[in-house]
């Protein structure tokens, strides 16, 4: 039971970050910093994906009702992370020698990993993200450019946030 106090606990944590985020911290129009992905990636790899998808789905609805933005936006791109979630994770495992550097309970993980896992759960975030929020409004070159930015962008703090915080907390 104290295990999913655990994630309780950073579920309360991460919202609370991506809400000051979506309110406080407005740094360029096209750069939109996206924290509750990570929600979805900590879970163990033996939740099963229904209740990830469901975990995404929640933070993501929590998000988008307690800030500006459309509604149901954020909860449909945490859902297609959390469907996918275990699609990613699964052949990571399956194909290194080392499966308990990649264990998300502990807090431990290879650098490389870590971070070609955040940028495939981030590039599921952020193509229907940005697709779904500015399809009509401009062109196809400012909606790449809108997603490479981001992707890089919250690749960056959430390898920080990982390395910096979690870490910590999880081990």
């Amino acid at each position: 039971m104290m295990n999913w106090l655990k994630y309780i606990y950073a579920f309360v944590v991460i919202l609370v970050l991506q809400i000051l985020c979506s309110e406080f911290i407005n740094l360029w129009p096209m750069l939109y910093i996206a924290v509750i992905p990570l929600m979805v990636i900590l879970l163990p790899p033996s939740v099963s994906t229904y209740l990830v998808m469901l975990c995404g789905f929640i933070i993501g609805l929590l998000t988008d009702a307690l800030s500006d933005g459309v509604l149901g936006l954020n909860a449909a791109c945490c859902t297609l992370v959390g469907a996918c979630k275990n699609m990613i994770t699964k052949p990571m495992l399956k194909y290194d020698i080392h499966s308990e550097e990649f264990d998300m309970e502990s807090g431990v993980f290879r650098k490389g990993k870590l971070i070609l896992l955040l940028f495939l759960c981030y590039l599921l975030f952020f193509v229907p993200y940005v697709l779904l929020d500015g399809a009509g409004a401009s062109g196809a070159l400012f909606l790449v450019i809108r997603i490479v930015v981001n992707i890089v962008a919250n690749v960056a703090i959430s390898y920080l946030l990982t390395r910096l915080w979690i870490r910590r907390f999880f081990s």
